[in-house]
């Protein structure tokens, strides 16, 4: 198995770095652009910008008709170039560069690596106000006005995007930045515009609010004394922080042994070495609780997150590069924080799929930071109860050095997990339970007790499924190839692929018979049957639905730390990270609905999801117990999750794996052919497929389809598939690789996305 940090493409030195004295007679500039366009553009300097060009300065430069923002990666003498046909940089945006030699060869690897281009890289580290020419924008909140609920009818089937937009802004209540909204909701901001001319939203310019994150009050104190197992790995880890060098540990510790506070001490030892340090959570987990208690260890830290606006990503992108915060807390992009002397990344649930982008450039944070460790002559921990197998493999070959917490903090004992048949459970004229009697009677007992729970169902909505009886089809969303998740509250029926919405028909599209059922569970649903079983229980949930605003989710929490909430009902964004010791009970109400979905991980990530959720019981002095509900109940995954044995689970999915060379035991690249004409999908997909058999052979590498996605269309765009996969990074897929960059730079059509190293394939 290659290192994460091995190369399909490995890049030569750069040429220039900022470090080096730039000749006055310097008169060129190889200029990256935000574009997919896998080449540099050279550019000739001013005069008045002779000797001031410097790599990693940010340019404003002609391209086309447009005038765009660009990073100079290269300074030079002279140019291949004619000079009449070399155009002018027209300004200099920066008095010195944004970005050190470090980062701009970290994005050199990244554009190799990821098969995007260096500008597209260079984009993912600068602060959307860097890249551009007039900085900084000023915020965009948007309201309803009062007493304009009754518009919603007049609107919901001639603009049914308005419908939904001024229908969620009616529930919320309380201004929300557009941006956020229709991000959530898929749209542009043409909606809202709409929706303003008629009177019926209000959208003003604000300055700047401060981030919620940043005034948690939430501490951590500091322990008088480690456990043995923590102190052995502060001790490991701290000794090579004061050594210098490179090296990368998987921090394997169970839910509640303490990660967290070894992260603290190694970064309390990076500080005193004058080194910095940035700490990678997924976004989910990157609460009041996780900052509160790196705050009241370190004082002010720097936070980055996904819900940032422009000024508030800006301020802190310049404090952290000043030096003035040595510590970054963040989710993904993180990763790419300008830490100067930066000594130690923590990457904590490392194995999150979450941390791996979906967009170009479609990087692995987790795997960015083993490199940029390595390339700085950092420490990187790679902390989780449940790691990746490839971190896993890769600690077993002894690549990273393995640190095991196998003990809860303070002698606390893992919950006791049960595991419930619901086949055997008896159901009613309405269909089968949705609650076993265990769980049920827990759940009172919980209450009676003023104790707390949590009940996990991963899907939204009320039921994933409307069916009909008559012709046994589904309702299908008209520009998706996915079945329409009923949600009740708003009676509406919802596509989560693209967030259109319509009212279910009260007959069958397909053969009008009338009284479509309404099959599975969600999160929704899943609440309104609780409150039916316990009628005197507090009870909150936690979704996508829900959690509309920055401060919803911390407000949520804080009720339930606080002791006024008595159940809290949620799905992924409750499974991690959460720490209340008042909580003795989870339930997961179905643990089968990731476990036969069409991708090599359903197995692995049922596992990990089951572990992470069961880990947030009893960690108070009371042992808590675990009810997973299940219709596998024979399934390893559940099994083994079940009696938390992860190195059980690993070896035997590690040999299944190496079976069919799937990673860790193999490389993969996927290339995914999307447009609106489907027969221009295959021809173009099958001649693609069929060059690359021409040009390269197994075992070297192997390329399977092309073949229909696990979701055959998405907004209206059919999809196919190609995977590449190799035993290891080969000639041949390199060569693979390239005739699919080549392919996506010669065709605007149809769209090709090229993904290496992929977390899943639907």
């Amino acid at each position: 198995m290659s290192t994460h940090t091995e190369s399909l493409f490995s890049p030569a030195p750069l040429p220039v770095t900022a470090e080096q004295p730039v000749p006055l007679g310097m008169g060129f500039a190889q200029v990256a652009l935000r574009k997919p366009l896998r080449q540099e553009f050279t550019y000739s300097i001013p005069e008045q910008f002779k000797g001031k060009v410097l790599p990693g300065m940010r340019v404003a430069v002609p391209f086309g008709s447009r005038r765009e923002v660009g990073v100079v990666v290269e300074v030079s003498a002279s140019s291949d170039i004619e000079s009449k046909r070399v155009r002018k940089i027209a300004a200099l945006l920066d008095d010195e560069p944004a970005l050190d030699p470090g980062l701009l060869e970290l994005t050199r690897w990244v554009a190799g690596y990821y098969a995007c281009a260096w500008g597209e890289a260079l984009g993912a580290v600068l602060p959307s106000s860097l890249k551009r020419e007039k900085g900084v924008r000023r915020v965009l909140y948007i309201s309803a006005r009062k007493g304009v609920s009754d518009a919603l009818r007049e609107l919901e089937d001639k603009f049914p995007k308005q419908h939904r937009l001024l229908r969620t802004l009616l529930e919320l209540e309380e201004p929300i930045e557009l941006r956020d909204i229709t991000r959530q909701l898929n749209m542009s901001q043409a909606p809202a515009r709409s929706l303003e001319r008629r009177e019926l939203v209000h959208i003003e310019k604000v300055a700047s609010s401060p981030d919620p994150l940043l005034a948690s009050s939430r501490e951590r104190s500091r322990p008088e004394t480690l456990g043995s197992q923590q102190a052995a790995a502060v001790q490991a880890i701290s000794a090579r922080v004061n050594a210098g060098g490179y090296e990368t540990f998987l921090l394997q510790g169970v839910t509640g042994s303490g990660k967290t506070e070894v992260y603290l001490r190694v970064i309390e030892a990076a500080l005193e070495k004058d080194r910095g340090a940035i700490v990678l959570v997924p976004e989910i987990a990157l609460t009041p609780q996780t900052v509160g208690w790196f705050r009241s260890r370190f004082g002010e830290v720097a936070v980055m997150h996904s819900r940032m606006t422009d000024a508030q990503r800006l301020d802190m992108w310049q404090r952290v590069r000043s030096g003035e915060l040595r510590v970054v807390v963040g989710a993904r992009s993180a990763i790419f924080a300008p830490v100067p002397n930066l000594g130690v990344i923590v990457v904590d649930e490392e194995h999150e799929p979450s941390f791996k982008q979906a967009t170009s450039p479609r990087y692995s944070a987790r795997d960015v930071a083993v490199v940029r460790a390595q390339q700085i002559g950092a420490i990187c921990i790679l902390g989780s109860a449940t790691p990746s197998l490839e971190t896993w493999h890769n600690a077993r070959a002894g690549r990273y050095s393995q640190l095991i917490l196998s003990e809860r903090v303070g002698g606390g004992t893992l919950p006791r997990v049960e595991i419930v048949d619901m086949c055997q459970e008896k159901g009613s004229a309405n269909g089968p339970p949705m609650f076993s009697r265990r769980l049920r009677r827990l759940l009172k007992e919980r209450l009676e007790k003023k104790q707390q729970s949590i009940l996990f169902l991963n899907r939204r909505g009320f039921a994933p499924v409307l069916w009909c009886p008559g012709c046994h089809e589904t309702l299908q969303c008209q520009s998706c190839d996915v079945a329409l998740t009923f949600h009740r509250r708003i009676g509406r029926a919802v596509c989560h692929s693209c967030c259109e919405e319509i009212s279910p028909p009260s007959d069958c599209p397909a053969c009008t018979r009338p009284g479509l059922k309404y099959l599975g569970l969600g999160a929704e649903r899943v609440e309104e049957q609780l409150a039916l079983l316990l009628p005197e229980a507090r009870v909150a949930r936690m979704d996508s639905d829900t959690m509309r605003r920055r401060e919803d989710y911390e407000e949520t929490l804080e009720a339930f730390g606080r002791g006024d909430l008595d159940v809290l009902v949620g799905t992924q964004m409750i499974a991690k990270g959460l720490d209340f010791p008042r909580v003795t009970l989870v339930g997961i109400v179905s643990a089968d609905s990731a476990l036969h979905l069409p991708d090599f991980r359903a197995s692995e990530r049922t596992f990990q999801l089951l572990a992470q959720v069961a880990g947030r019981a009893g960690r108070g002095q009371e042992r808590g117990e675990i009810v997973v509900q299940t219709r596998n109940p024979s399934h390893p995954a559940i099994v083994r999750a079940a009696s938390h044995d992860f190195e059980g689970f690993a070896s035997a999915e590690e040999n299944l794996r190496e079976e069919l060379g799937y990673p860790p035991h193999g490389r993969l690249i996927r290339a995914v052919f999307e447009d609106e004409d489907e027969q221009r999908v295959i021809e173009a997909s099958e001649a693609c497929a069929g060059f690359m058999r021409e040009h390269t052979a197994p075992p070297d590498v192997l390329v399977l389809g092309p073949a229909p996605a696990a979701i055959a269309q998405v907004r209206g765009r059919h999809r196919h598939h190609i995977l590449l996969k190799a035993p290891q990074i080969t000639a041949g897929l390199r060569r693979a690789r390239s005739i699919l960059i080549r392919f996506s730079t010669e065709h605007q059509r149809p769209r090709l996305t090229i993904d290496v190293d992929p977390v899943s394939l639907l």
